[in-house]
């Protein structure tokens, strides 16, 4: 994901305001988390109920520290009846997964899987992002900020979910298969979707008042701990 694509950072945030943007986010991390001990582990390592969030939903979430700090910010999407995908920040990945390994050693039923490296994550943005996408999938989630479906893209079974983190009211995130990414993104091109960078993605987010780790919570500049 580059910090702009030719257009520019202005005519980027514009597009998904006016149209729709689209983003590679394949850097982020991408964990399974499965087994009859995932709701009680995710509600260990995470600030929110796990066990009140339904099959089909997702969250916005904290991996908190013991101090009341943030070890990162998080999204967890409740995909199957015990099956749980939580996305990460590409520049936490490790030591999320490291914080999670370790507190996963009480729940031996809970089954954790990095999918980062065989899956690939792209957002579309505003608010012509569903009559885009809707062609291209064989369903979409129901009309309801965060619902989150399995779909079908090119035979390849992905997930889509009406999240994203642009502060548009339209918009899906997309976990697909990495044979499936290519394929996708250039269907969305086709359709009309702009391609957004870093930069056109700080100001939306900064638009919208949308917290990024190490700006506004996690670790400061000077090592300190910005608190939540």
């Amino acid at each position: 994901m580059p910090v702009q694509y030719p257009k520019g950072i202005l005519a980027e945030h514009l597009a998904t305001r006016g149209h729709a943007g689209m983003f590679d986010v394949s850097h982020m991390g991408r964990f399974e988390i499965s087994g009859t001990q995932a709701v009680p582990f995710l509600e260990r390592v995470l600030s929110n109920a796990a066990s009140q969030l339904p099959v089909g939903m997702s969250h916005y979430t904290i991996l908190p520290d013991p101090d009341g700090g943030a070890i990162d910010d998080a999204y967890l999407y409740h995909t199957h009846a015990d099956t749980y995908v939580l996305v990460v920040n590409a520049a936490n990945q490790t030591r999320d997964w490291e914080h999670l390994t370790t507190e996963k050693k009480a729940y031996q039923e809970a089954h954790l899987v990095d999918i980062s490296n065989e899956t690939s994550m792209i957002s579309i943005q505003g608010p012509a992002a569903e009559s885009l996408l809707g062609p291209l999938v064989n369903c979409l989630p129901p009309p309801r900020r965060n619902a989150c479906t399995t779909a079908t893209f090119q035979d390849m079974q992905i997930i889509v979910s009406r999240t994203g983190y642009a502060g548009e009211p339209i918009g899906f995130e997309l976990i697909v298969p990495d044979a499936g990414a290519k394929p996708l993104w250039s269907a969305l091109l086709q359709a009309g979707a702009e391609p957004v960078g870093l930069g056109a993605r700080d100001t939306l987010r900064l638009e919208a008042a949308l917290p990024l780790y190490g700006h506004e919570f996690g670790t400061a500049p000077d090592g300190s701990r910005i608190p939540l």
